[in-house]
Order: structure tokens, then C-alpha cells, then sequence
């Protein structure tokens, strides 16, 4: 059958192929979102639940200000290392959401470790690495680079945090 009579090479199979393609990769597209979503809605609300029964209300909304501040200095660091070495970060809500994601993951990993010390913070930065390269699709070297200077930016605003609180009160 030669190619002008095959239905395979009709303009309506490629149109039909083109749309089929269009809704695979507005799919994917979907599910780059849905994943730091579910992150963010299961490691924050299990420690949101926690601090909800151990503090109350105040230690709650703490949290989520906090968590807020932090996200806020991490995808600045997130952007300055988009710029310098990782060419990219995707789109500007897609990071912030993946970054939230992970931060509320390794808030939740540090609220089940903490009586680890050491160990427990040790165990909380590998998975914090592997989030990161799994998320934003990182070798190890960049992961591991982004981890440090994320993960060190948290820390920093959340001692800038505590010094400010502790000032106020």
C-alpha cells in the first residue's frame, strides 16, 4: 500500500497524533506539580498535627511562619544557584513548590528523628539530598551543592528567626 492510500500518513491520524502528544505532556506536566504537592500536604500537615496537640495553636501558626521565612531564603538560594551553575530551576512556582515540598518532608523526617541527635540530623540531610535530585532531576555533585547551600540558608533563617522572637518577647 503506498504511502498516499496508508490511513497511517493522513493528515487526520497526524492531527490526532499531535493532540495525543499535547495530552501526554500537559499530563507529565501535571504530575511535575502533584508530587511536591503531596509532599507539602503530608509532611506538614503531620507536623502541623503534632504541634497542634503539643503546643497548641501558636506553636501551629509558628510553623507555617517559619516555614514560610525559610522557603522564601531557600529559593533565593535556589534562584542564585539556577544562576551560577544549575542553568535552570524550571518554572518559578513549580521550584517553590518543589522546594516547600521538601522542606516540609524534612521538617517531618526531623520531628520522628529528633531523639536520634546527630543521627537523626545526619539521616534528615541524605534524605534532603535525595529530595533534591529526585525533584529537581540533579546528579549528586549539584544535588549535594544545593543541599549545602539551601540547608545552610534554612538554618541561618532559622536562627535569625529565634533571635528576633526571642528579642520580641
Amino acid at each position: 500500500m503506498s504511502p498516499i492510500q496508508d490511513p497511517r500518513f493522513s493528515h487526520a491520524h497526524k492531527s490526532q497524533m499531535r493532540q495525543q502528544d499535547r495530552d501526554d505532556s500537559e499530563r507529565a506536566a501535571r504530575m511535575e506539580y502533584i508530587k511536591p504537592a503531596v509532599m507539602l500536604l503530608l509532611g506538614g500537615g503531620i507536623v502541623v498535627s503534632y504541634l497542634l496537640s503539643s503546643s497548641g495553636v501558636g506553636g501551629a501558626l509558628l510553623y507555617v511562619v517559619v516555614l514560610s521565612i525559610e522557603l522564601i531564603v531557600g529559593v533565593a538560594g535556589l534562584w542564585a544557584a539556577s544562576a551560577i551553575w544549575l542553568g535552570g530551576m524550571g518554572p518559578l512556582g513549580l521550584g517553590i513548590l518543589r522546594l516547600a515540598g521538601i522542606y516540609a518532608m524534612t521538617d517531618m523526617i526531623a520531628l520522628f528523628l529528633g531523639e536520634l541527635a546527630f543521627v537523626g540530623w545526619l539521616i534528615q540531610l541524605v534524605c534532603y539530598v535525595a529530595m533534591l535530585a529526585w525533584l529537581f532531576d540533579l546528579d549528586p555533585a549539584e544535588s549535594i551543592l544545593l543541599a549545602i547551600l539551601t540547608f545552610v540558608l534554612k538554618i541561618v533563617a532559622g536562627f535569625a528567626i529565634a533571635v528576633i522572637l526571642a528579642s520580641v518577647m
